[in-house]
């Protein structure tokens, strides 16, 4: 039987290949908030693994707070984490404007910079992970 940190970290990989069709159908919009999908589950993972139980939140530096506390190394992803954490929000809803212009989207550069950051985040934590396998 699978443990319960190995399925979050399975819906964050779901999430992360989704993520990459939606770059490549330009779908920026989603893959922002996909790739804060990613991160959440991947962080959730991390905690689960090491035995700790993580907050009902999305709040991906809440969740990092967390994970600091397991291994420093995260805290170098911090900025990287506020950048996505900025998305969740406005990705979801029409009448939320993103950045500083009313109406305005996600660039191409916007959506793989957070898919980078998705990627690397999950990385870690499956790498991380893997010794409780």
């Amino acid at each position: 039987m699978r443990e319960e940190f190995e399925l979050w970290l399975s819906k964050a990989f779901d999430d992360l290949k989704f993520a990459v069709l939606g770059l490549n159908n330009e779908f920026y919009s989603q893959v922002c908030f996909l790739s804060h999908q990613v991160i959440e589950k991947s962080l959730k993972a991390f905690l689960l693994a090491k035995g700790r139980i993580y907050p009902k939140t999305h709040n991906l530096l809440e969740l990092a707070d967390l994970c600091f506390e397991i291994n420093r190394e995260l805290k170098n992803y911090e900025n990287e984490l506020r950048i996505v954490d900025g998305y969740y929000i406005p990705m979801r809803y029409p009448d939320i404007a993103f950045g500083s212009l009313p109406g305005s989207s996600p660039s191409r550069a916007n959506a793989e910079e957070a898919l980078k950051i998705a990627e690397n985040i999950y990385r870690f934590t499956n790498e991380y992970t893997e010794g409780k396998l």
